[in-house]
């Protein structure tokens, strides 16, 4: 087993293993970082979060730096759902500039997979299903392997940062339902708040975390009160979010939440949501598969636990209707409890196949091998630096149309736009949101269903699917318009009475003619759309 170390020192000498393959990841992670930077065409290296977390990040330069905690000064509108990450963002906002902010949150997604990582070693040490070092350093590498959850958390998006506080309220509510502690509750209750405070939808998964300690609730009066103690302790996290949000937004749910869990029927939602998951339950199935069998092998409430961890996230993904991404944003958080549910079912498969120790190890790393190939096959090119990192074409083009618009336009100018992260993030200028995450009457539309069966792909997806282009372009007329077409709704043969398509430097924009918020002089009109 691999003992709990008290020093970096003792950690050091007595995991040397353990030191390598973090040493061997950071090495990676650093290479990727810099595989998804990129120089502008103002000759400065630009660092690169996915264009989601870069909506966060704008509202945490704004919260910073005296505008409130908002995407356009002046307008209260909650359109992020993760508190924390953007609070986080904030303090790398308050000390570095926009670039190296950006940096800062990437590095920080390094320590958050390897945070989650080391605490799935410390849940294995409380199982304690094997003796055997090498499946404490198994697990530790093929949570470390795992593409997607190491995408999300070096892209900023609060995946890792959640897959963190999950695992450390795993792991108090094991330790407590072992020793009855009160730290341990305490502790636990703490984790899952800051879940909350993470994303609200974690409500589900400290459920379970309480779920599991209600046998302790046998050992005496003493014990109920402290459990109901712990719950009153997470609750305060639950109302004192929800204060704020009506404080400050005037709102008792965000904006998000009415934007992709409202007007749609639940059964086309589901059918999304279903749609959207098979990929993902194909591409982990040597993982479910083994993992499932290792449940039959040796079933415990310990490990029927941490199963329904993971099939809490698939079920959610399913009922919000999937996601825009399929890199599986939802269920990364959760991967950690499968891989280890994984990693003890293939040496307890290879002991009941193969007698002899010596020929164990193989077996196990032939599952291991064809489980983790399975999982991350599509993401191979992105993993091994062969191919760009996903998305990030757009935020190169976004950020030359920063710079672009920077050199082009005043501080009056607006900008519209689908993608509401990188380009705002990097222009400080007023932004409409054709999407609707920051504008509520876009949020508060019916969504447009048709792509489901038109196969617009992330245009139908919730989040995506509500738009009023009439409003957001036609009435409103952004300065600058990033696309004038979306889903059922083309306005292209419209702008071209309204809008002229401009080249400077490397980009080329579509902004409103004869509009005084623009440096004409600089720009070179294109003819051809």
């Amino acid at each position: 087993m691999i003992p709990m170390f008290d020093s970096p020192r003792v950690f050091v000498k007595q995991n040397q293993v353990l030191v390598v393959i973090s040493a061997l990841f950071i090495g990676w992670a650093l290479a990727f970082i810099y595989h998804s930077s990129y120089i502008a065409s103002d000759g400065r290296r630009y660092f690169n979060l996915f264009d989601d977390a870069m909506i966060s990040m704008r509202y945490a330069w704004n919260f910073s730096h005296g505008n409130g905690l908002v995407w356009n000064p002046g307008q209260r509108v909650e359109g992020y759902t993760n508190l924390l990450m953007t609070l986080v963002m904030s303090l790398a906002t308050l000390l570095f500039e926009k670039r190296y902010a950006v940096l800062a949150i990437q590095l920080t997604g390094i320590f958050f997979s390897l945070g989650a990582a080391f605490l799935a070693l410390n849940i294995f040490q409380i199982l304690n299903q094997t003796k055997e070092r090498i499946a404490g350093y198994l697990l530790f590498a093929l949570i470390l392997l795992y593409y997607p959850l190491n995408f999300w958390s070096l892209m900023g998006m609060e995946t890792g940062l959640l897959a963190v506080l999950l695992a450390a309220g795993v792991l108090c509510s094991l330790k407590y339902a072992e020793t009855l502690e009160q730290k341990h509750l305490w502790w636990m209750s703490i984790h899952f708040g800051l879940a909350f405070l993470t994303r609200n939808d974690s409500m589900i998964f400290a459920a379970l975390g309480f779920f599991y300690l209600l046998p302790t609730l046998k050992q005496g009066q003493q014990k109920v009160y402290l459990f109901l103690a712990a719950g009153l302790l997470y609750s305060a996290f639950v109302l004192g979010q929800s204060s704020f949000r009506l404080f400050y937004y005037g709102e008792i749910v965000p904006n998000t939440y009415i934007l992709k869990l409202t007007g749609m029927a639940l059964g086309e939602r589901l059918q999304n949501g279903i749609g959207f998951t098979l990929p993902f339950l194909k591409e982990t199935g040597v993982i479910l598969l083994v993992a499932i069998t290792g449940l039959i092998l040796k079933p415990t409430r310990e490990r029927f636990c941490l199963f329904g961890l993971f099939l809490a996230s698939v079920a959610y993904q399913i009922y919000v209707g999937g996601d825009a991404w399929n890199y599986w944003r939802m269920t990364s958080a959760t991967m950690p409890f499968l891989l280890l549910l994984f990693a003890f079912a293939c040496f307890e498969i290879a002991d009941r196949c193969v007698k002899t120790k010596q020929t164990q190890f193989p077996v196990v790393l032939a599952l291991s091998l064809i489980g983790m190939v399975f999982a991350n096959f599509r993401f191979a090119g992105e993993f091994l630096f062969t191919h760009d990192i996903y998305q990030n074409n757009y935020a190169r083009a976004h950020v030359e149309a920063a710079i672009a618009l920077a050199d082009l336009t005043d501080e009056e100018a607006t900008i519209g736009v689908f993608w509401g992260g990188t380009l705002p993030y990097y222009l400080d200028r007023k932004a409409i949101d054709f999407l609707g995450k920051s504008d509520p009457y876009i949020a508060s539309l019916p969504p447009d269903v048709s792509g489901q069966s038109a196969g617009f792909g992330m245009n139908s997806m919730p989040g995506h699917n509500k738009y009023d282009l009439t409003y957001s372009i036609q009435t409103l007329m952004p300065t600058y318009v990033q696309e004038f077409d979306w889903g059922t709704q083309k306005l292209s043969a419209w702008a071209e009475d309204y809008y002229v398509r401009v080249k400077y430097n490397d980009a080329k924009l579509y902004l409103l003619k004869v509009s005084p918020d623009v440096k004409w002089d600089k720009v070179k009109i294109i003819l051809q759309w």
